[in-house]
């Protein structure tokens, strides 16, 4: 089967998991994606490099530490930094406490990320992207907002409109 569209998968520096990787490689073989893994623990510098080297369709940074949303926004800066823009989406666990998601993913979106995927249904939703990606493009993807708490405030809720 021809690929669709050129992958590169990572994981951030400071996580050490491969089966997230490995399974999330099947899945974008699955749906026509030639796939570049990196593998656990990948210096910031490396993905870069890589981006520049490969230019590919789409870079996926998944983490399961708990920690990821740190190094998935350091990622992504040292891509801007160099002038590199790539669609690029996140997902997985990305921090510590489940009610700390939608902040991170806001923060994600707000730095420049595509999409970020995370809960229960973030496999169905990333399927679901790499779809449309193939279809439509993946810079066409619009993200739908993370949800705002019920204490924020007018200010908040204008950042996210």
């Amino acid at each position: 089967m021809k690929s669709r569209f050129r992958c590169v998968l990572t994981t951030v520096e400071s996580d050490s998991h491969i089966w997230n990787l490995v399974y999330l490689q099947m899945v974008i073989e699955e749906q026509g994606g030639e796939v570049r893994n990196l593998g656990a623990c990948t210096p910031v510098e490396e993905v870069v490099r890589t981006v520049a080297e490969d230019r590919p369709d789409l870079l996926v940074v998944s983490s399961v530490n708990g920690d990821g949303s740190y190094g998935a926004l350091e990622v992504l800066s040292a891509l801007h930094e160099r002038d590199l823009r790539v669609p690029c989406v996140v997902g997985g666990k990305l921090t510590t406490s489940v009610s700390a998601g939608d902040q991170a993913r806001r923060e994600l979106l707000a730095a420049g990320y595509t999409d970020v995927f995370l809960s229960d249904d973030a496999i169905a939703n990333f399927v679901g992207f790499l779809n449309f990606g193939v279809a439509e493009g993946f810079a066409s993807w619009k993200a739908q907002a993370a949800p705002l708490p019920p204490w924020a405030d007018a200010a908040q809720a204008a950042e996210v409109s």
